[in-house]
């Protein structure tokens, strides 16, 4: 308990500093750049729906994949049953 007390100083610290930080590590130059260029937001907006989308049917597609390989497993004798 004495070294958790000890150590909430300085992670308060490094917390506060990374917030402080992260306003100017917002974007490479050539991001920023890129962005600058496209004028209107469309395609950038399109590109975010999309891989929101991905990330989101991604561990339901694996998790599915595996479930379904389980299954077919069990199903042929290869894994006993549950």
């Amino acid at each position: 308990m004495r070294q958790a007390r000890r150590f909430l100083p300085i992670l308060a610290f490094a917390l506060l500093l990374l917030l402080v930080w992260v306003g100017d590590a917002s974007a490479c130059p050539n991001c920023k750049e890129a962005i600058a260029a496209q004028g209107n937001g469309e395609s950038l907006k399109t590109g975010y729906f999309w891989s929101i989308l991905f990330m989101i049917a991604m561990p339901f597609g694996l998790l599915g994949t595996g479930t379904l390989m389980v299954v077919r497993a069990v199903k042929r004798g290869a894994l006993p049953e549950f």
